[in-house]
């Protein structure tokens, strides 16, 4: 486990534990000092008369004043004809208050004391812990740490199986114009201090001459919602006297377009369909799973200290969630993380390829191997020994767990025109992105989407391996291996450590470490490999150590005014009993991750529930739809007015919690379909219309 706290906290800690009860002041003769409250913003400097309050004799005059800030405050004094003071706190991400203090001294030599109490309002993260993990989210898109590691598995153990997670995203402008973002530690490229040098920043795209201190601290923000809640306000908002929660009533539906934001932001149901979002008017966030936390992070609000790279103007809204489903292991035992990224520049980047950074820690970090599975679009991290640790109360110890990152569904490739089949004419599977992708063979043209197209492992330069395979420094280092490729400018090639120079035989590869996942030999070019299939730590006889693995999805071309997607699960599993605990592990692992990947594809969670719930996409003007009649008794007829829906488009019918209880799929040049009611109790139903691009969803009444 790491920990890149210093002195700091220990000593505030203590501080708290001395002087939580807040003790009066101390006083000798005519002095008087008296506590403070400060309520304080991260970066935002306050200024403060902490002696506006205290009493000093009118013929004596100060000679002294100390203050200490508790040990993240800053404090500090300016002299002059009056005492001024100002306070700030730098750093996001803690919102525990601070007991600072300060000591006064007279010419007389009186002195007197009084404690401060700094406030802190910081909501720039918060956890997502509805089932059997608890994660940490940051509002500017860095997750799973601040200090210390906050990917708790299970629950409540005190025990954390990954360290951090970020997205990294490059593109090409013109010939040669690399732009890129993306974060590991924000240490920047001298690995200095983490959290201070950013890609990444709380909020949309604005105005760039409207970023201010006073936006940072609207949108270094976290939005935690349950479903219950929403479904609370959903039958209570008529009522007298309701007032909506502060995360449904403050939801940020709508940007501030005089500030250069976009109109639509988070995304809401619109009951009248007027563009705004009015909670007291019955709308309402819409989110996916049981428990679901929103931010928006930008590249463009400062720059880029982490990878020094080229600003891309790209705003990214991510939605992390989980479902409350304690029969089944495997949502048991996952989150997930819904990315929609705009293009907000007027630049179209090529060869645009998005990574999923993650520094995958068991308990104790240092002990620790990598791996992938082409087929199932997953890499994971396991014990390279088959004890975890040396007993630290923070390691897993015998019959440890393994932790994946799943890339459910990547961006959408370029349009081709086509319905890109899965399989042959034989019903072979075919050997290209068909392989881990979404949407191939459906019948719906240019809707198909990347799965996991590389895998690269990426070492702990303490470690003492070859420079080329360590964190990256630069951007054009981050964007070669989101291509595949080795900070010397080489290609990945097959077995050993993936190098010419460290034991890799060949050929060229997309996928390090996928033991014998890679059946169709895709990750090779369909060439057998020069040495061994099975390809892994173990055969590359490696040393367990510290890892970090980088899932690649892409490449595509992202235009002025695009969204892409990406969607992300991060899986654990634990078969404790056992003689051989590492491949009972891997085998619940595969399980779990078949039954989440077949629950995202679907749309159908192992309850019977949908899995994206509600719709969370744009209404789609170019598809009206007449929904007849309404109310409705017997049958209920939704006719497409206009056009014809694309073949493959479903049609649900649900509940208004969103539980689809009837699904038809269109056929070529179809216009309308008939659900048949005559069997449904009355009440408010929903009709869902899904296509590639997005979602409409209509209220209906049944009465009888």
């Amino acid at each position: 486990m790491r920990n890149f706290s210093g002195s700091v906290f220990t000593i505030f800690g203590i501080l708290l534990l001395t002087t939580l009860c807040f003790p009066s002041f101390s006083q000798v003769r005519g002095l008087k000092a008296v506590n403070d409250t400060i309520d304080l913003y991260p970066g935002v400097e306050l200024y403060y008369n902490i002696l506006g309050n205290d009493t000093i004799s009118s013929t004596d005059t100060l000679r002294i004043v100390s203050l200490n800030g508790g040990g993240r405050v800053v404090c500090r004094k300016f002299h002059g004809a009056t005492w001024q003071f100002s306070f700030s706190i730098s750093k996001w991400g803690n919102n525990n208050d601070v007991i600072g203090s300060y000591i006064l001294s007279t010419m007389s030599g009186d002195t007197g004391s009084a404690k401060i109490l700094f406030r802190i309002h910081d909501n720039s993260f918060g956890y997502l812990d509805i089932n059997n993990i608890s994660a940490r989210f940051n509002a500017s898109g860095l997750h799973f740490f601040y200090e210390n590691a906050e990917f708790v598995a299970p629950k409540g153990s005190g025990k954390t199986s990954m360290f951090s997670n970020s997205l990294w995203i490059g593109g090409v402008e013109g010939e040669d114009s690399l732009h890129f973002a993306g974060e590991r530690y924000r240490q920047g490229p001298s690995n200095s201090n983490p959290w201070y040098n950013p890609d990444f920043y709380a909020g949309p795209i604005m105005d760039s001459t409207k970023y201010s201190i006073y936006q940072d601290t609207i949108w270094n923000r976290i939005w935690n919602l349950k479903k219950s809640d929403i479904d609370y306000h959903k039958t209570h908002y008529t009522e007298s006297g309701y007032k909506p929660i502060h995360d449904i009533l403050e939801w940020p539906g709508n940007g501030n377009t005089s500030l250069g934001q976009a109109s639509k932001l988070a995304p809401f149901f619109d009951v009248n369909e007027d563009g705004l979002y009015e909670p007291l008017n019955g709308d309402y966030p819409e989110i996916r799973g049981d428990q679901a936390l929103f931010f928006i992070f930008n590249d463009d609000r400062g720059p880029h200290r982490e990878s020094m790279g080229a600003k891309l103007k790209v705003e990214i809204h991510g939605m992390a969630y989980a479902f409350y489903i304690p029969e089944d292991s495997a949502l048991k035992n996952t989150i997930f993380l819904n990315y929609k990224i705009y293009n907000r520049s007027q630049i179209t980047y090529d060869s645009t390829l998005l990574g999923v950074y993650s520094d995958i820690d068991l308990g104790y970090a240092m002990d620790d191997y990598v791996a992938c599975d082409v087929k199932r679009s997953m890499y994971y991290g396991y014990n390279g020994t088959p004890v975890d640790g040396t007993g630290q109360s923070y390691a897993y110890g015998a019959h440890p767990p393994v932790q994946a990152v799943a890339i459910l569904a990547g961006p959408y490739m370029d349009p081709d025109g086509l319905d890109n089949p899965r399989y042959d004419n034989t019903g072979a599977l075919l050997c290209d992105f068909s392989i881990n992708g979404q949407n191939f063979g459906d019948s719906i043209v240019d809707n198909e989407r990347f799965g996991m197209t590389k895998f690269m492992y990426i070492g702990n330069s303490a470690s003492g391996i070859p420079s080329y395979m360590t964190d990256p420094q630069y951007a054009q280092y981050y964007y070669l291996f989101l291509s595949g490729k080795w900070k010397d400018g080489s290609r990945m090639i097959y077995g050993g450590n993936g190098h010419a120079g460290a034991g890799g035989y060949g050929p060229e590869c997309n996928f390090m470490f996928p033991g014998l996942s890679d059946s169709l030999n895709w990750g090779t070019g369909g060439f057998s490999p020069n040495g061994p299939k099975d390809w892994t730590e173990t055969t590359a006889s490696n040393n367990p150590g510290d890892r970090r693995g980088l899932g690649v999805t892409g490449p595509f071309t992202f235009k002025p005014g695009d969204v892409q997607e990406l969607d992300i699960a991060f899986i654990f599993a634990w078969a404790k009993f056992g003689t051989d605990t590492l491949m009972n592990s891997l085998q619940k692992l595969q399980m779990a991750t078949d039954t989440v990947n077949k629950s995202f594809a679907t749309n159908r969670l192992p309850n019977g529930n949908s899995f994206n719930g509600i719709n969370d996409h744009a209404h789609m003007a170019e598809f009206p739809v007449n929904i007849f009649p309404n109310p409705a008794s017997d049958h209920l007829n939704v006719e497409f007015a206009g056009k014809n829906l694309p073949a493959g488009s479903t049609i649900d019918l649900m509940t208004s919690q969103g539980r689809c209880l009837q699904r038809i799929v269109t056929m070529d040049h179809q216009k309308s379909v008939q659900f048949n009611i005559s069997g449904m109790s009355s009440g408010l139903y929903l009709i869902q219309i899904t296509t590639r691009e997005s979602t409409v969803v209509k209220k209906v009444v049944v009465m009888h």
